[in-house]
């Protein structure tokens, strides 16, 4: 057996107890000796949290691509500003028939009805017959018609509006000719009634194997409980917090299941830490010992609640760095997040210490009959766990570069991910909203749903030169492949009078003023060019169609004198994209710079936050590459119910990143920090790393198993998004919990020796005294 030397840098000698740990330990016994005071203020909160909840999940929205300043955001602005009675959105009611044709008389009085009984519904603005656009509302073969409906109202308004309007569509469906609404709000609305069956299936899978894989774990009902019930504690303090945010901030369907899964997982996972510390403390305790309880709890907090204390600082942290990208739906859920740890963080360390105090030694009743003796006789030093680190220990050459090589093969697929949009019209094709976009898309072309919109101002009325270089820029991408129609106000006069000058169109202004009223503003400097794409919005082919489009519109009109800007939903998911790849490297440095200054602060080492930082990104790099191979390229993509995407949801990276590098730091910060203990104790490396694996290897080990059912769980619902997180999420933190912690981390630690707890100058000199 390889000899142990006992070592220690100059000027390294075991620190007197740090002040949070000792703070910590008195609010602990102060918990401890009061529990009944501590559940009775923490009822009060939950009682208040469940009446706040249900106003965030019903202000839920679907998934928004709005970037702050971006170039869409301003056509929205100008469009508002020129045309004040326009609808919010326009939605379509899709009337298909196989056995009858637009012309025919039955489907006339089904398209007349139809018209009439939207003309009176609340919240429609406009309505357009489809005879009276035949050659743009009606298909080339007959067989189907569009009815545009212009809407108003807000996000929640619109979204509220959609299943009204459903139904009456429903009302006048028949066998002969099948009526359904679609748009962005029915689509939208459609999704979020899914992500509510994925939340309920996600959760009926989720919690009963994490309840299952907690009772293997503790070996023990009540002390199994505990972490469980802190996790749904941790759900509902979280709603109720974000029901009042969600009175200022729009909070998505993607946001909720992630507050969700991170609220189980980390509400198991840091009860885990505590719990399993404080069952070592409460050892031989009696059980009327009401000092000793207290001094256990105390003990447990000042040990396992100072590391949750700072594994929950680093989660907010690396979410944080989420508020650099500019897009409202990344921020907000980064911030739904982080109220979910700090609400966490408040359960872990007040709630959960009046709970142990008040169990003590019973937190290990009804315990499992193969678990007692363990439990009356627990032996670590004996464990498989101890046995592990002392076989990577004497090989760690070997360990450190086999477990380096099978991360950087995991990772290696990452290098060739490609980003992707999915709007989720694929996931409620069987919805009547999903239904109808699929015969748009058949019998027109789906980016009908999503146009462009192409927002042309002059400074006074447009003249007859302006107006003639607007007809050719509408011609010219008319004439593109990749667009299926493109209307201006010079398209409507040519067809009306073969002529486009001003003239011609103040005379249809007089003939036709609602027609007119719809292109041009009231002053006549202001119109709007629309741009149907062939393909879907999020299509390639469509995200190139807006970039030429924004070249062509700055070149051609910008000559004679007009300003324009391009939006629409197209344009919006070109612009998250791009606002993704310009935020990339901004978030990791940021997240990585301000992880490293925390570890510093928590370890007081130079070279420990810099390993930490390294074990990390391997981690979720070898997470990212499983993502690829799986959703990108289709390797066992079938097994989750999917089939191949081709690309990587274009929000997932950043967010996943995110989270799963505070994760991988959470049971950074509890192994080292019981590493910590051991060092300051004994001040031998080997010892140090050694104990830190057999005290915290099984409670990693579990909590990874429990975050990976619970992850797994929505990896296994229907949404795309909510299938990549899910699966990212739970490779993840598998792959850190296993390859990192158990074997390369420890031999890392070995092989670096004392210099594991240098810290130069000055710093080490403080922590000596």
């Amino acid at each position: 057996m390889t000899s142990v030397q006992r070592i220690r840098p100059a000027g390294d000698v075991p620190s007197a107890r740090p002040r949070r740990a000792a703070a910590l330990d008195r609010w602990g016994r102060w918990a401890a000796r009061r529990p009944a005071a501590v559940l009775a203020g923490w009822v009060g909160l939950l009682v208040l949290a469940a009446l706040c909840a249900g106003s965030f999940t019903s202000r839920l929205s679907a998934q928004t691509n709005e970037v702050r300043g971006a170039e869409s955001g301003t056509a929205a602005r100008m469009i508002e500003q020129a045309f004040p009675d326009a609808p919010a959105e326009t939605d379509f009611a899709v009337l298909h028939s196989d056995s009858l044709v637009a012309t025919d008389a039955a489907f006339r009085a089904r398209v007349a009805a139809l018209v009439d009984r939207y003309r009176a519904a609340p919240g429609v603005r406009r309505v357009t017959d489809p005879y009276d656009e035949p050659g743009t509302l009606v298909a080339a073969d007959g067989h189907t018609a569009l009815v545009p409906i212009g809407v108003d109202g807000d996000d929640r308004r619109l979204r509220e509006l959609a299943e009204p309007l459903q139904g009456v569509a429903a009302s006048l469906s028949t066998d002969a000719v099948p009526v359904r609404l679609t748009g962005y709000s029915p689509l939208a609305a459609a999704t979020v009634r899914q992500a509510d069956r994925d939340l309920g299936r996600a959760e009926r899978i989720g919690l009963p194997a994490a309840a299952l894989v907690l009772l293997i774990a503790f070996g023990s009902a009540v002390a199994a409980a505990i972490p469980l019930t802190l996790g749904v504690a941790a759900i509902l303090t979280s709603f109720g917090l974000l029901g009042l945010l969600s009175y200022a901030l729009p909070f998505s369907t993607i946001a909720r299941s992630s507050v969700t899964m991170l609220a189980i997982a980390l509400g198991i996972d840091y009860s885990l830490f505590i719990v399993t510390r404080f069952r070592e403390e409460i050892a031989g305790v009696a059980p009327a010992d009401r000092a000793g309880r207290a001094a256990a709890v105390g003990r447990a907090l000042g040990t396992a609640g100072r590391a949750v204390l700072f594994s929950g600082g680093t989660v907010v942290i690396s979410l944080a760095g989420l508020f650099l990208v500019r897009d409202q739906s990344v921020r907000t859920m980064a911030l739904a997040m982080m109220v979910a740890v700090l609400a966490l963080l408040a359960l872990a360390l007040s709630l959960l210490p009046a709970v142990l105090g008040l169990l003590g030694s019973r937190v290990d009743r009804l315990a499992l009959p193969w678990a007692r003796r363990s439990l009356r006789h627990p032996d670590p030093d004996r464990s498989g766990w101890a046995r592990l680190a002392t076989l990577v220990m004497r090989r760690p050459v070997l360990v450190a570069v086999g477990a380096a090589a099978l991360l950087g093969a995991l990772a290696a697929p990452a290098l060739g991910l490609r980003y992707g949009v999915d709007n989720g019209a694929g996931t409620v094709a069987d919805t009547p909203a999903g239904r109808g976009y699929t015969v748009v898309s058949d019998s027109f072309a789906p980016g009908l749903v999503a146009p462009i919109s192409v927002v042309v101002r002059g400074e006074r009325a447009l003249t007859d030169a302006q107006l003639e270089a607007l007809a050719g820029f509408t011609d010219r991408t008319a004439a593109d492949g990749r667009v299926a129609a493109a209307v201006s106000v010079t398209s409507v006069l040519d067809r009306r009078t073969g002529r486009h000058g001003a003239g011609e169109l103040a005379t249809a202004r007089a003939v036709a003023p609602a027609t007119i009223s719809a292109l041009v503003d009231a002053a006549g400097r202001t119109t709007v060019v629309t741009v149907w794409p062939r393909y879907a919005a999020d299509a390639e082919p469509t995200q190139a169609l807006v970039a030429s489009v924004r070249s062509s519109a700055s070149t051609d009109l910008a000559g004679a004198g007009l300003r324009t800007a391009v939006g629409g939903g197209p344009a919006q998911l070109a612009e998250i994209t791009a606002e993704n790849s310009r935020a990339t490297p901004r978030v990791i440095a940021a997240v990585l710079g301000a992880s490293w200054l925390l570890l510093l602060f928590v370890f007081r080492s130079v070279l420990l936050p810099v390993k930490a930082i390294g074990m990390n990104l391997l981690s979720v790099g070898a997470a990212f590459g499983l993502v690829v191979l799986v959703f990108q390229h289709g390797y066992g993509a079938g097994l989750l119910g999917v089939g191949r995407t081709g690309f990587i949801q274009i929000m997932l990276p950043l967010l996943v990143f995110a989270v799963s590098f505070g994760l991988s730091m959470d049971y950074e910060v509890f192994m080292l920090s019981r590493m910590r203990e051991e060092w300051e104790r004994t001040g031998d490396n080997a010892a140090a790393v050694r104990g830190g694996i057999t005290h915290t290897a099984r409670v990693i080990s579990s909590a990874a198993a429990i975050m990976a059912v619970v992850f797994g769980a929505f990896a296994l619902t229907r949404m795309v998004e909510g299938k990549q997180l899910g699966f990212m999420l739970a490779a993840a933190v598998l792959i850190d919990a296993t390859v990192v912690r158990l074997l390369l981390v420890p031999a890392l630690m070995r092989l670096m020796g004392r210099w594991n707890w240098w810290l130069p100058g000055r710093a080490d000199a403080r922590r000596a005294g």
